[in-house]
C-alpha cells in the first residue's frame, strides 16, 4: 500500500522516538518522520554508527524541510543492558517536554544464546523487555502529550513470526535449550501480547499502542553467523528494502486513520487477528508482571493507569 506523505499528517514540531535507527527499518523510518517536520530522537548502540545515520538523516530532512534539518538528535544506549535503558528514559523525559510517538523497533536474532549483563537471555532481554522497560520510563510524557494535544502512539515492531509461539514460563533464559527460531517467536509473541494488555490499562488515556508486522525486511537483523542467517540471506533478493518495510510503521505513527485505533495488530497497513495465544488474558497478566519483576519496576509506579 502507497502511503504518500499527502495522507499523512503534518508532524512540525511532535517529537518521535525511534530505536534501532541507525540502519534498516529503524533507519527508514527515522528518516521519512524527519521529513515529515518531526524532531527525531534515534536511539543507537554504537555511537560513530549512530552518527553516520544521524548526518544522511539530517541531509534527508534538509532536502524536505530546509528549516527542519537541526532536529534530528541522537541517543546512545545499549538496550540489552537495563541500566543503559533507565538512562536512556531519564534523558528523554529530561530533555523533552513532549512525546508524541514511541517506535520501539530495535530487536535481534541470535543464532546462539547469550546472556546480557543482567544475567537475561539477549533476545528476550533486547526483543521484549527493553521496550517493556522503555516505554514504562517514557509513558509519563507520553500521557503528558495525549492529555494536551489528544493523542500520543505507541508501535512495537513484531512479526509473523510470532504465530505457532508461546510463553514460556519455565524457562524465559532458556537454560533448559536454545532455538533461535523459538526465542525469536516468543519474543515477537511477547511484543503483541505486551500491547494489548498495555492499551488496556491506557483505555481512554489517549495514548495508542498498536504493534506492527511491516513485512520481511532486509535488515541487519539477519547479518548472524549460523546457519539460519546464512540461509536468511540466500533469500534477502525476496525481502522488501528497509523503505518499504518503514511505510506501515510510519503510516501508524502519522496516518490520521489510525487515529483512536489501539491495542490492534497490523499486517503491514492492515488490521489482522494475531494468533491465538496472542489473546490469552492470563497470559498478558503473568507476562506483564514477570517483565515487571525482571526490569525491577516497583508495583506502585505512577505512570500507568489500572487494568480494571
Amino acid at each position: 500500500m502507497e502511503n504518500p506523505r499527502s495522507e499523512l499528517k503534518d508532524m512540525n514540531d511532535m517529537v518521535c522516538v525511534v530505536t534501532g535507527a541507525n540502519s534498516g527499518l529503524g533507519k527508514a523510518t527515522a528518516t521519512e518522520l524527519a521529513r515529515l517536520g518531526a524532531r527525531v530522537v534515534m536511539v543507537c548502540r554504537d555511537e560513530g554508527r549512530g552518527r553516520d545515520a544521524q548526518a544522511e538523516i539530517k541531509a534527508a530532512a534538509e532536502l524536505a524541510r530546509p528549516s527542519r534539518a537541526d532536529t534530528v538528535d541522537l541517543c546512545i544506549a545499549d538496550l540489552a543492558v537495563q541500566e543503559e535503558v533507565y538512562h536512556l528514559g531519564e534523558t528523554i523525559r529530561a530533555n523533552y517536554d513532549r512525546l508524541d510517538v514511541l517506535v520501539n523497533n530495535a530487536g535481534v536474532f541470535l543464532d546462539t544464546r547469550r546472556e546480557t549483563v543482567d544475567g537475561i537471555e539477549a533476545t528476550f532481554a533486547v526483543n521484549h523487555l527493553a521496550p517493556f522497560l522503555l516505554t514504562h520510563l517514557v509513558l509519563p510524557r507520553l500521557q503528558e502529550t495525549a492529555g494536551r494535544v489528544g493523542e500520543a502512539r505507541i508501535i512495537n515492531v513484531s512479526s509473523e513470526a510470532h504465530r505457532g509461539a508461546s510463553i514460556h514460563f519455565d524457562d524465559l533464559n532458556a537454560e533448559k535449550g536454545y532455538n533461535p527460531l523459538q526465542a525469536y517467536a516468543q519474543s515477537k509473541l511477547a511484543n503483541i501480547l505486551f500491547t494489548h494488555e498495555l492499551s488496556r490499562r491506557l483505555e481512554d488515556t489517549g495514548v495508542l499502542v498498536n504493534a506492527v508486522h511491516p513485512g520481511v525486511v532486509n535488515t541487519n537483523i539477519w547479518r548472524g553467523s549460523g546457519w539460519i542467517s546464512r540461509i536468511a540471506r540466500l533469500f534477502a533478493w525476496l525481502y522488501k528494502r528497509p523503505e518499504e518495510g518503514a511505510r506501515s510503521v510510519v503510516y501508524l505513527a502519522a496516518s490520521p486513520e489510525v487515529a483512536g485505533v489501539t491495542g490492534q495488530y497490523f499486517k503491514e497497513t492492515e488490521i489482522v487477528n494475531p494468533s491465538p495465544e496472542a489473546y490469552d488474558e492470563k497470559v498478558e497478566t503473568r507476562l506483564w508482571a514477570v517483565s515487571r519483576e525482571m526490569t525491577g519496576l516497583v508495583e506502585d509506579t505512577p505512570d500507568e493507569s489500572p487494568s480494571e
